[in-house]
């Protein structure tokens, strides 16, 4: 199982601890938690310790946190804390950053350049991600940090609906995401006979049955967050009902009055 512990199982101390720590790099005795003007002076192995901190920042983020059955605690170099966007991601952005945007020579600084032009390019400069990465380089000592734009998903309110038995029915529900990545829709109580794209967010169909609905539409964007529009929907029946201006009452002499 995957975990911030390296090199545990070579128990190259002896003693069964891990090599490198990834949430705290200077439990090593030896590593740097964060960037400053005299890291690289150090040996590459520990002056490589900002780099992992940030990975764990940028996946998991600060404070303490049990993951895999390990526990961790991670600060950050000016008490901020800082939210991780999953590993899934961070790792999609720092392979990135390596293979297309860093050379043998990047800096720190140039790293979170690097990391941020990844992030760009796969998540967009407004999304959580690029803020993400951002704002873990600021957790040890590199550039200042990003605001996180709020997250979620937003979804326009058609109103009440009014539609008849019998006639078809068309309504484009409307939704956005402060995330890049495609939107699900799905909807519950809808008027019998209708349906939503999941795909497209298109309401359709045929009602069959009369009656008040409360319906409630959900949006899910690529990200897991979601957002919801709830509002009445009305089917009536085809009409003034079944009866005609023929005479229908088969004993009407009371209608005269005179009984």
């Amino acid at each position: 199982v995957g975990d911030y512990l390296i090199g545990e199982k070579i128990d190259i101390n002896g003693d069964g601890t891990p090599l490198r720590y990834m949430d705290k790099p200077s439990k090593d005795g030896s590593s740097a938690d964060s960037w400053y003007s005299g890291v690289g002076n150090l040996d590459v192995h520990y002056s490589s310790g900002p780099a992992n901190h940030m990975f764990y920042l940028l996946s998991e983020g600060s404070g303490t946190k049990t993951i895999n059955g390990v526990t961790y605690t991670s600060t950050t170099s000016d008490g901020v804390a800082v939210a991780g966007i999953g590993r899934a991601a961070a790792l999609q952005i720092w392979y990135k950053a390596l293979t297309s945007y860093m050379t043998s020579s990047t800096t720190y600084s140039g790293a979170r350049t690097a990391a941020l032009n990844a992030a760009a390019a796969l998540y967009g400069t407004s999304s959580a991600q690029y803020a993400g990465v951002g704002n873990a380089f600021a957790g040890i000592n590199v550039g200042s940090h990003i605001t996180v734009p709020t997250s979620g998903v937003t979804v326009t309110n058609p109103g009440s609906q009014s539609s008849t038995v019998g006639t078809a029915v068309s309504l484009q529900v409307s939704a956005s995401s402060t995330n890049s990545g495609s939107l699900t829709y799905a909807a519950t109580g809808l008027p019998t006979g209708l349906s939503i794209s999941s795909s497209t967010g298109a309401i359709t169909g045929t009602p069959t049955t009369a009656g008040t609905y409360s319906t409630t539409v959900t949006v899910t964007d690529s990200t897991g967050a979601t957002g919801t529009a709830s509002f009445t929907w009305t089917v009536s029946s085809t009409g003034g009902g079944s009866c005609t201006s023929s005479q229908l009452l088969g004993n009407n002499g009371f209608e005269s009055g005179n009984t």
